[in-house]
């Protein structure tokens, strides 16, 4: 059997693999006020405690990748069993949206991308 120092060694690593992933925390307009982005730790607290939030929502933990059996799904477009905002954002013409994110790994190569859309009416989809 391992001793717990050659596990910790080798895990160790590990920790820093499973918190490489960004998320968007906050949003503003025209540099107003603080706009709650998500927060993937919402998924440990209790049923209906999360706070309304404009982006999607995705019960995945593990920040993988999407599965090519699943490229025809809703998955593609905001990950595993994602649900849509329950709030909007108002913003007009000409203002600025500043997304901020909680981190992004040096190692992330691709391209990272904020999907921004018009709510016209009910903002349910």
């Amino acid at each position: 059997m391992p001793s717990l120092t050659t596990v910790a060694a080798f895990s160790l690593p590990l920790v820093q693999l499973a918190s490489a992933h960004g998320h968007v925390a906050g949003i503003t307009v025209n540099g107003g006020p603080w706009i709650q982005g998500t927060d993937p730790n919402w998924y440990y607290q209790p049923e209906g405690s999360a706070p309304e939030t404009p982006g999607w929502r995705a019960l995945n933990q593990d920040n993988g990748f999407v599965t090519p059996d699943a490229y025809t799904t809703s998955d593609i477009a905001c990950h595993k069993s994602a649900t849509p905002g329950q709030t909007y954002i108002e913003a007009n013409s000409g203002d600025t949206l500043t997304l901020y994110w909680n981190t992004w790994p040096d190692s992330h190569k691709g391209p990272i991308i904020n999907y921004l859309a018009r709510c016209s009416g009910m903002y349910s989809l």
